[in-house]
């Protein structure tokens, strides 16, 4: 009975021993031994509020109130902070003198990374700090592999790595209007951190201000004394958008492959300027580059994408887009049978759909420039091919490129336009060539330039009848062949040029049974007009209507009556006007030729004086109208 208790008391003795050795071993009194170590290697200043030793739930050393201070360069603040810092041991091996990591736990980290005006993150002068060189002439030597951070991993040999309550805060103030994105609710836990294991990942966290939740579950590995990785394999969720990257680290070279069977424009946490969802299917892209990317290189040359591929689905129509990027240089080819301009989320100028059919696009993309090689489709029976340069300035990119238009019906396209009051007809080809800055309105109308040339053949212009509008303004009121808000012609051709909104109308024929017309002018970019057309009528229509009415034997030239028109107001409700300056010129200038006519026979002894009154009388009843 001696011997039973005592050994109870023994028992007793032993376990209040342990449990006092967090009370009676203080560990802060090593602090200035390895604390300047610690701020050696991450180049910052650190805060240890306290470090212990803890007994429950196991063995191990917990370090509360941790803080890195970041570099004064960046701020006064803190860099990183967590309220503690939990490593457990195994008991086992610690009774064989050897020390095994079982757990690592860290609550509440916070990270803070800043990027300055001058474009530069304090992440970027975390660690020791480069020695100078002894001599220029000695090569650098490789950096250690033990220096890379899956290295370091590998090393922990533990069981459990845990995040509990992290978050990560990304401040921009390089932009006008400092920006600041923030990772809350962080959870990470790492599980058979080992040498020659494959650990498991499990990642979640909301990233804000978008509200979006992300997960990442997955594995990589074996882990090894270097930065490979034969394998890694992880399932992303974006919201409600799931993803699945594949690859390997091997040799200082990436391999991956990122690929989602569907993304919904809807569950995109930006806002997109679409008017209503789009789909992406069977999207997938695999990269190959150097391991770790390369800092400081755009984004075209931080790798070589091999192959991406996906679907876009609009409502009933579907684009197919194909790509590649080698050496920085993009190349993108989207195809597509058919669109609808129903399902297109964009507000487009037509007021019922039409078909887009055989669409074709060849693009590429390098540095700053953009450019379209070739882009082709057919609409409303004819057949469009146009090219295209860029330069990418998002505040205003300067652009350029030709279009050529062959065999395009206008009825259909005005039709499908909505023109209500007047509407052409006929088979029109174009070719243009322009340039400009900008794609609003008020940029176009700065910045566009352009000349080209435009050709209508075999058409009609409803809802205006010309030599009506012409003869109406005569006064010749009933002598126009027909009451009918028509004009028929068999080819209008015109020569344009584009600068500062305004198109100037060159050259402009047009060409009927009954007249010929030929013109000058402008359309502006608000649709206003402003032409001068010389409508020159037929000689067979000239002589019926001079027969009728003295006064347009005035306006008769070659036995042709010419009228020439003013045409205003806009391109939806035009205005018609009498050109009265070349009216009145017109006037005198047969004035003078009957007046020439006359003194000549005057002279020749043709005509007598009598004569020359009569006549002189009866072209002033001419001119009158009497």
């Amino acid at each position: 009975m001696k011997i039973l208790i005592g050994l109870v008391v023994l028992v007793l003795l032993l376990v209040a021993a342990i449990l006092s050795l967090p009370f009676l071993i203080d560990l802060n009194k090593y602090q200035d031994q390895y604390k300047p170590l610690i701020e050696e290697a991450l180049n910052r200043k650190i805060i240890l509020n306290d470090i212990r030793l803890t007994i429950w739930p196991r063995i191990g050393v917990r370090v509360a109130g941790f803080t890195v201070q970041d570099d004064p360069a960046f701020g006064t603040g803190p860099f990183a902070s967590l309220t503690s810092l939990d490593v457990g041991v195994k008991l086992m091996p610690l009774l064989s003198k050897k020390v095994e990591v079982e757990e690592i736990t860290l609550r509440d980290p916070l990270i803070t990374v800043i990027k300055n005006r001058k474009g530069e993150m304090n992440l970027s002068t975390i660690g020791p700090k480069t020695p100078a060189r002894s001599s220029p002439e000695q090569p650098e030597a490789p950096p250690s592999p033990t220096g890379n951070p899956l290295h370091v991993l590998a090393l922990l040999a533990v069981d459990h790595v845990s995040f509990t309550g992290g978050t990560i805060i990304y401040r921009d103030e390089s932009t006008p209007k400092p920006t600041e994105y923030r990772v809350n609710d962080l959870e990470v836990l790492l599980k058979s951190v080992h040498l020659g294991e494959t650990p498991t990942l499990h990642l979640a966290a909301t990233v804000q201000p978008y509200n979006i939740p992300v997960k990442l579950d997955g594995s990589f590995g074996p882990l090894v004394d270097t930065f490979d990785l034969k394998q890694f394999a992880f399932d992303i969720g974006l919201g409600k958008i799931a993803m699945a990257l594949k690859g390997s680290v091997a040799d200082g070279n990436l391999d991956a492959t990122l690929t989602s069977p569907l993304i919904n424009s809807a569950d995109v946490p930006v806002a997109l300027p679409l008017a209503k969802p789009v789909i992406v299917r069977n999207f997938h892209v695999t990269a190959k580059a150097k391991s770790p990317l390369p800092q400081g290189v755009p984004p075209l040359e931080l790798a070589d994408v091999t192959d991406l591929g996906l679907d876009i689905v609009l409502g009933n129509s579907v684009l197919n887009v194909k790509g590649t990027v080698a050496g920085g240089h993009a190349k993108i080819n989207i195809t597509s049978p058919v669109i609808n301009t129903a399902d297109v989320p964009m507000a487009l100028p037509f007021k019922k759909p039409v078909d887009i059919k055989d669409l074709q696009m060849a693009a590429e993309l390098k540095g700053q420039e953009a450019r379209v090689n070739n882009l082709s489709f057919q609409l409303f029976g004819g057949h469009t091919k146009a090219q295209a340069g860029m330069t990418l300035d998002p505040s205003a990119p300067p652009f350029n490129g030709k279009v050529v238009v062959q065999g395009l019906q206008l009825g259909p396209a005005l039709d499908a336009l909505g023109s209500d009051q007047v509407s052409i007809s006929g088979t029109a080809g174009m070719d243009f060539a322009m340039g400009g800055r900008g794609f609003s309105l008020p940029d176009l109308t700065k910045a566009l330039e352009g000349v080209g040339h435009v050709a209508v053949k075999d058409g009609k212009i409803e809802g205006v009848n010309l030599i009506q509008e012409a003869l109406s303004l005569l006064q010749l009121v009933g002598l126009s062949p027909d009451n009918v808000k028509v004009t028929a012609f068999s080819t209008i051709e015109t020569d344009l040029r584009i600068k500062e909104g305004i198109i100037n109308v060159q050259r402009l024929l047009m060409d009927s049974h009954d007249f010929q017309a030929t013109g000058e002018g402008t359309v502006g970019f608000d649709q206003t007009l402003n032409l001068k057309v010389k409508l020159n009528l037929s000689q067979a229509l000239s002589q019926k209507i001079s027969g009728s009415s003295p006064a347009a034997r005035l306006a008769l030239a070659g036995g042709r009556l010419n009228v020439p028109l003013l045409v205003t107001g806009t391109v939806q409700a035009p205005s018609y006007g009498l050109d009265s300056k070349a009216l009145t010129g017109k006037v005198q200038e047969q004035v003078k030729e009957k007046v020439k006519e006359a003194l000549g026979d005057l002279l020749k002894g043709s005509t007598k004086p009598d004569d020359l009154k009569q006549k002189g009388q009866d072209l002033l009843k001419g001119l009158l109208g009497q």
